[in-house]
């Protein structure tokens, strides 16, 4: 019966269609445009689709046409009889059914049209085609233009910046096409309907060709009710659950808790929690002035979290931005491809989760991936995730039990950060950033082998320190390696740039703001860990002279207690000790307590620290275990 109604509802999309203007091409709605399948193009750039929106939902459409209970953070998806072709202009639109006002609109280029992901009712986009292609040259093919849109991710009231980012709107995956809407365009217990131009997309449905969608009554669904609770949300990409994306609970809770009544709010100071249901969840994510904040997956390596997104595709390592800034960056601030020629820069950056203004952020027992595959014409840095919080009274974020997993610069940090029993895979610099001090704990770092450069090791560590803080500590890991990585030929660390002490690295922050003075050290130690056959004898990578050329106890590339993968003493007679020291007492910083005493100085001074000292809970079941 379940096979029967499926092809009855599909056969019945298909009727309505036709008869409503969606298969034939004399269509009453104003919005269609001619069909034109012989200039249609499918578009395979940076899946950009999320879960999707029901499993019960029967049929050709999700939501389902009459769906009561769709998800505020839903995504479109319409089902043909084989693969459908994506054509190359054209709108989706997303109508609220009590006023027929527009509540989003989705071009399929908006270097062509511009983009209306700031305001769907607005004559003429903010966002426009003359700025947007202005420095868009470039003629690499995975930037192509079709098929690009803008979000707005971190679309909530209680934010003034948000993360604009471009984005790939439409995926087709087997005879599945997905839209991505705009972020949280959505009301909660609310009607809208669905319209599309004709030639959008292209293919048959029960037998029939489509033509776009015309009628109000084809594709109508009402969302849901708000949760119940504003402090501990579920996320499933299938089952019953408060949302049906991350950025989706994220949202809610940071127009509860977050941004402009973070520090008015009853829950704004209060412990909330995100618990994501095992699934794929392909998202960008961005999370601004939310505190006190867990994201809980159900199970490490079930509950996966993941976009592919680079440095190419959205410049930068990413911020938030006005809507005024994000313009005027494009010029401003304007950014090259690979092949020297201009990629629109917005601001939103690369990450695959990027986090700003967030104090005691936890991230426990999920996988976080950026799905990326280097590519030698490309820039190719992908992170999982920037922190990008640098106070010295709060900023603080913890890892446990986690998978970070990407290829170049797989994590970025400020801030203090405490990554515990976790796995962090990349190939080159895949941990880096301006820290006060992040350690990395019973973790394993493990050298993936890099698809530009199979011969090279790569680099564990980029080290940008802060002044006068630890900076980045490797305590009791492993540094291991993929297969296929060679032997000797990891380095510890090195600065990717140089860091000269007349502008970088040579002022202590006791208060105020982050500035060049008071980063660019290169603090980096190595504590008891275990060490694979891949890291290189020399150590240490000096192609550009370090800032702090003398290690001491607590500055500088340093090394102690090193040892093989089966515990023996590594021999470490080899390393380079030009800019580093495998000699030095690193008993001081040996502990977690001491590498974040520091924390909440008003001077600078471990004196005057209130310090902070992370706790994890013990997991002895197979949820926090990985075999990946």
């Amino acid at each position: 019966m379940k096979k029967l109604s499926v092809w009855f509802s599909t056969a019945l999309l298909a009727v309505l269609l036709t008869a409503c203007g969606g298969g034939s091409s004399s269509s009453d709605d104003t919005h269609s445009v001619s069909s034109s399948s012989s200039s249609s193009s499918s578009s395979s750039s940076s899946s950009s689709s999320s879960s999707s929106s029901s499993s019960s939902s029967s049929g050709g459409l999700v939501p389902a046409n009459g769906e009561t209970a769709a998800y505020v953070d839903t995504t479109l998806q319409i089902t043909f009889d084989s693969a459908p072709t994506l054509g190359t202009s054209g709108y989706i639109y997303v109508y609220k059914a009590s006023d027929n006002s527009l509540a989003d609109k989705i071009s399929l280029n908006v270097f062509t049209t511009g983009s209306w992901a700031n305001d769907a009712t607005a004559a003429t986009p903010d966002l426009t085609a003359i700025a947007l292609s202005a420095y868009n040259t470039t003629t690499l093919p995975l930037l192509a233009t079709a098929n690009t849109e803008v979000d707005k991710i971190g679309n909530v009231s209680t934010l003034t910046q948000y993360r604009w980012v471009l984005y790939r709107p439409v995926t087709i995956s087997g005879n599945t096409a997905t839209i991505k809407l705009h972020d949280n365009k959505l009301a909660s217990s609310m009607g809208y309907y669905v319209k599309m131009d004709s030639g959008v997309l292209n293919g048959n449905i029960a037998g029939v060709a489509f033509n776009g969608i015309s009628s109000p009554t084809v594709w109508a669904f009402t969302t849901k009710a708000d949760p119940a609770s504003t402090t501990a949300v579920t996320v499933d990409d299938d089952g019953a659950a408060d949302f049906r994306t991350v950025q989706g609970a994220l949202n809610w809770l940071m127009t509860n808790c977050g941004g402009t009544v973070a520090s008015t709010a009853a829950c704004g100071t209060a412990a909330k929690t995100i618990t994501i249901k095992n699934g794929t969840y392909n998202e960008m994510l961005f999370a601004r002035t939310i505190n006190n904040l867990t994201i809980q997956g159900e199970t490490r390596d079930g509950a996966i979290v993941q976009y592919d997104m680079y440095n190419d595709f959205n410049p930068g390592t990413g911020s938030s931005q006005t809507l005024t800034n994000a313009i005027a960056n494009m010029s401003a601030k304007a950014q090259k491809a690979k092949d020297s020629l201009y990629r629109a820069y917005l601001g939103g950056g690369r990450p695959v989760f990027l986090v700003e203004g967030s104090d005691l952020l936890t991230l426990n027992q999920f996988t976080l991936q950026n799905t990326h595959v280097k590519n030698s014409s490309y820039n190719n840095q992908a992170e999982t995730i920037y922190y990008n919080s640098a106070t010295l009274s709060g900023s603080r974020m913890m890892a446990t039990y986690m998978n970070f997993l990407s290829g170049q610069d797989t994590v970025q940090t400020k801030g203090w950060v405490w990554y515990y029993k976790s796995l962090i895979k990349g190939d080159v610099d895949f941990i880096w950033g301006s820290p006060f001090a992040a350690l990395f704990e019973q973790s394993e770092l493990r050298t993936a082998v890099d698809p530009t450069n199979t011969s090279s090791g790569g680099y564990v560590i980029e080290s940008r320190t802060a002044y006068g803080y630890p900076g980045f500590v490797v305590l009791s890991s492993s540094l291991t390696k993929e297969s296929g990585v060679p032997d000797n030929a990891t380095l510890l660390g090195r600065q990717a740039n140089a860091f000269s002490t007349a502008t970088y690295c040579n002022t202590q922050l006791v208060s105020g703001s982050f500035g060049n003075a008071n980063l660019g050290c290169n603090n980096v130690a190595y504590i008891n860990n275990k060490m694979g056959t891949h890291i290189k004898t020399t150590g240490w990578d000096y192609t550009n002279v370090p800032p702090i050329t003398v290690p001491t106890t607590t500055a500088g590339y340093r090394e102690s207690g090193s040892m093989d993968l089966s515990g023996v003493a590594l021999d470490v007679s080899g390393r380079s000790l030009t800019y580093a020291s495998t000699s030095l007492d690193l008993s001081g910083m040996d502990t977690r307590a001491e590498v974040f005493a520091k924390w909440a100085t008003t001077d600078g001074t471990t004196a005057t620290a209130t310090g902070w000292a992370p706790t994890a809970a013990t997991c002895l079941t197979s949820a926090c275990a990985t075999s990946k």
